[in-house]
């Protein structure tokens, strides 16, 4: 019984030699617990599969934002050049600058909207900031390894560049 189970354990990626034991030990109990637990190899396959999954819809998104402000900015330009030619500031008629864009909050999956820390390069931290507080605080800042941000979801103040809000934040 003691093979058997260490055979089984190595195939669902759990280790032979305690397996082995339980099995010596346990009989088939040993035999029958071995069976009904999970597969931890299978568990991880998934896990590195939806980790690839969601770089690449973070990427992908990442990609579709640069796009928008390339558009935008392009837009810009050329209404720009427009009220230049004919003589018209419609900036100043509707009331003032553009507004920035806006980014729905449901576009950030799996980044918390509120409760956020940052430390900008010579300040003192700041918080607790929604994500849209974040992201004026940043706004015009260059971010780099100085640049500090918490989160309870974070284990330590981390460097914006290596954190979720990286994207979000550029």
């Amino acid at each position: 019984m003691g093979a058997i189970c260490a055979a089984i354990a190595t195939n669902r990626g759990r280790s032979p030699l305690g397996w082995f034991f339980i099995g010596i030990i346990g009989g088939c109990i040993g035999l029958i617990l071995v069976l009904v637990l999970p597969d931890l190899k299978k568990e991880e396959e998934t896990k590195r599969r939806e980790k690839r999954l969601r770089g690449k819809l973070q990427e992908e998104l990442a990609q579709e934002r640069m796009k928008n402000q390339a558009f935008r900015g392009h837009a810009t330009n050329r209404l720009d050049s427009h009220d230049e030619h004919i003589g018209v500031d419609t900036r100043t008629a509707a009331g003032g600058t553009l507004p920035p864009p806006i980014v729905p909050e449901e576009l950030d999956q799996g980044i918390p909207s509120s409760g956020w820390h940052i430390v900008l390069p010579g300040l003192e931290s700041e918080g607790p900031l929604s994500l849209s507080e974040m992201r004026d605080r940043v706004t015009g800042e260059e971010l780099s390894e100085k640049t500090l941000v918490w989160h309870e979801s974070l284990e330590d103040w981390t460097p914006v560049l290596a954190s979720p809000l990286h994207i979000f934040l550029s």
